[in-house]
């Protein structure tokens, strides 16, 4: 070969060799949480703090004889407002903040403080008013093997710090002389005021240090539903669907979730003949997190990407396991028979038939279909060569009359509805989408156009009759999780080479019912109350395909 010859051989790579049969994709899919998505997030903060704190009561003593002091604090609690609360992405780990209003006790309902000093004893009623505290945390996510061997999201959460500025101004005591009283115990080394200030905020400390292992929890749980390992059933069809985490970064931009996955399935024996053995591979980067494709809004808070390679290998593995695969025989509930043979081919074949004989429709899937995420859908399905087989008796024998392949497009597309919490998966299997060829045509060759036109007029009926029923009303609900859910769900095709289909979705207050059996604003009252865990409120009914065939298998 010419020197320049091999130049040009050098500069192009390899072609990417195919996956395999349930080879594991690195890079099936993403899932991203942005800024924004993680302010909206953080709604669910409050919910992990305590609202109130009991303090129990506390008493000492000492000194000898009339030189003694005693004190004791009864009836105190303290009350907790949460002001506001951020969930920030940084380099590495998220900085989680919350601003509260704590107050101990009100007016209307004090603590009691009793005390004795040098023989003399007595009881005086107090509260603090509310005065700012900021708790501060961080936390780090990474991807750990649960010791199954299956990879899950482990949550850390960093030192708690609680900070905040309580003087004795803000405490409030009535019916005693707090002021000889607090001199004398100066002189023990003691104060009322600290006594009341060191309870509040050791109590302060302790509780809000109890919320890292529920914020931990709260995360883990989230991300629960990214490890699937699932058997599926669709149509006889027999899948295996893995799908795990494999990385997590958290930048400024957000937290990026990589998901590994496959799909796999035995090879049906209408498949066999048939089988390439693999799917396609068109390896790409997906688009960087934040970016929205044209037409998305770019203020989205929870973004799912899905790699053509892995819809494409799941498709590949349904129709290996013999998804396409149908038989419609003769005496059954739609009437098949040799007048709807020549219904569909024009009269081809009446000739040939003088009487009604019964006929078997048979497909014969002949090549694996595949997916496109910048057509007219969300999803087009590509099929191609998708034969319909017409068998009758001729001649005392069970002979093929006719094959019929159609080749087009299939759309699929996610509506979601975000008063009622219902993903609907619409699909449009539009005949006049679908193209027919003669592929066999043993018996009269020279008519084949006329078997095509007359098929293309009729087909769209008997696809209304057979299949339409079994396309419509494919939705299912996806709850809100302590009132946070969706909102609205846009799908679009995503990445330079639109190889990525992007499912963007927005979280909020949701006026459809909780997973915990709560209304969306979890205050009407709920049956054993809110959830204390309310962190699932998961990105994972984003993917829509994927759940779609878990609900219906």
């Amino acid at each position: 070969m010419p020197l320049f010859g091999l130049a040009l051989v050098a500069a192009f790579p390899a072609a990417a060799e195919p996956w395999a049969p349930g080879e594991t994709i690195e890079k099936a899919a993403y899932a991203d949480l942005t800024p924004e998505g993680l302010n909206a997030i953080s709604a669910l903060i409050p919910a992990l703090l305590p609202s109130s704190i009991e303090i129990p009561s506390i008493a000492d003593e000492g000194g000898y004889w009339c030189l003694n002091y005693a004190y004791g604090l009864a009836g105190a609690w303290v009350n907790v407002e949460v002001v506001n609360a951020t969930i920030t992405p940084a380099n590495g780990v998220l900085d989680v903040t919350a601003n509260l209003m704590v107050s101990l006790n009100d007016p209307s309902d004090t603590f009691q403080l009793m005390y004795e000093l040098l023989c003399l004893d007595d009881t005086c009623g107090g509260y603090v008013d509310a005065f700012p505290v900021t708790v501060t945390t961080t936390m780090a996510l990474e991807v750990v093997d649960d010791g199954s061997g299956t990879n899950v999201l482990d949550a850390t959460v960093g030192a708690i710090n609680v900070s905040y500025d309580l003087t004795n101004e803000d405490i409030h005591l009535d019916g005693c002389s707090v002021g000889d009283v607090e001199e004398v115990l100066n002189w023990f080394g003691l104060s009322l005021y600290e006594l009341i200030l060191d309870q509040l905020g050791g109590y302060l400390d302790s509780a809000v240090a109890d919320i890292g292992p529920t914020l931990e929890e709260t995360i883990e749980d989230a991300f629960s539903s990214a490890s699937i390992s699932q058997e599926l059933e669709l149509n006889g069809a027999v899948v295996q669907l893995q799908l795990e985490p494999s990385d997590v970064q958290i930048t400024p931009a957000g937290v990026r979730v990589q998901l590994s996955g496959s799909m796999a399935s035995e090879a049906a024996p209408c498949i066999a003949a048939y089988d390439p053995g693999s799917s396609l591979k068109t390896l790409s980067e997906p688009p960087a997190i934040g970016i929205a494709p044209s037409g998305i809004d770019s203020d989205f808070h929870v973004g799912i990407l899905l790699s053509d390679d892995f819809t494409n290998q799941a498709l590949y593995s349904l129709w290996r396991g013999g998804l396409l695969c149908y038989s419609l025989a003769p005496g059954g509930a739609f009437p098949l028979d040799t007048s709807i043979l020549n219904v569909l081919t024009g009269n081809v074949f009446a000739e040939l038939f003088p009487e009604t004989l019964p006929m078997t429709l048979q497909t014969a899937p002949a090549v694996p279909p595949t997916t496109a995420f910048d057509g007219g859908h969300d999803i087009d399905v590509n099929l191609t060569d998708l034969g319909l087989e017409l068998y009758t008796e001729l001649d005392g024998r069970e002979a093929k009359i006719v094959t019929v392949a159609l080749s087009g497009v299939v759309g699929v597309d996610l509506a979601f509805d975000g008063t009622t919490g219902e993903l609907g998966i619409d699909v449009d299997l539009d005949p006049a989408a679908l193209t027919p060829t003669v592929a066999y045509n043993e018996f009269y060759p020279d008519t084949n156009d006329a078997i095509v036109a007359g098929f293309s007029g009729a087909f769209g009926g008997i696809v209304d009759t057979v299949v339409g029923g079994l396309l419509e009303d494919i939705a299912f609900a996806l709850p809100s999780f302590s009132g946070l859910g969706l909102l609205e769900l846009d799908a679009a095709a995503a990445g330079s080479d639109a190889d990525w289909l992007g499912a963007y979705a927005w979280v909020g207050p949701a006026p459809y019912e909780s997973a915990d059996g709560c209304g969306g604003d979890c205050t009407s009252g709920c049956s054993g109350g809110c959830s204390s865990n309310p962190g699932t409120a998961g990105f994972w009914p984003a993917l829509g395909l994927l759940i779609f065939l878990r609900r219906r298998s």
